[in-house]
């Protein structure tokens, strides 16, 4: 492998490495949210959430990066440019440095997969939480309203006109 490719190659390790890193920690963080959730603690949630957006902020930052090292590498072995996919260029390198690529491909994809699960029970959580505030909250709401069954509907009858047997005058 030429000095450039070989720069390129561990540039883009690197670059994996890192992203490696943050899902794991993004995976935590998503797992620390649902005991959160769980637990209702709003003050944890808020600090918890500010934390994932920092994650991800990093993880678009890193991507990014991740992208042009990748069009870069595949340019330099030969790959398609348009779409770079690290399995792609595995095949195009030497046998280690291919292992590396594809161990690295399968922990982000298996870290991307566990992020997304808990993230969508996470959602499960939050809906289901929010479905019971709603039916709470129309709950008082009726309970508030005027009853319909109570309220008057009808006007006084006119007192009966001769015959009557008792009357109002003292």
């Amino acid at each position: 492998m030429e000095t450039k490719t070989q720069e390129i190659y561990s540039s883009l390790v690197e670059n994996l490495d890192n992203l490696v890193k943050v899902y794991r920690s993004l995976l935590d963080i998503v797992r620390k949210e649902k005991d959160i959730l769980v637990s209702a603690k709003l003050d944890d949630l808020n600090e918890n959430n500010k934390a994932k957006d920092a994650m991800l902020v990093r993880i678009r930052s890193l991507e990014n990066t991740r992208l042009k090292l990748a069009r870069d590498l595949s340019q330099s072995v030969g790959a398609d440019i348009e779409a770079p996919r690290l399995l792609d260029i595995a095949t195009r390198i030497d046998a280690e440095r291919a292992q590396r690529l594809r161990n690295l491909h399968s922990v982000l994809d298996l870290l991307v997969k566990r992020v997304s699960e808990v993230n969508r029970q996470n959602e499960e959580l939050v809906k289901s939480a929010l479905s019971s505030i709603t039916g709470a909250m129309e709950a008082i709401r009726d309970t508030l309203q005027e009853k319909p069954t109570y309220a008057r509907k009808g006007q006084m009858a006119a007192a009966p006109s001769g015959g009557a047997l008792v009357r109002k005058e003292v």
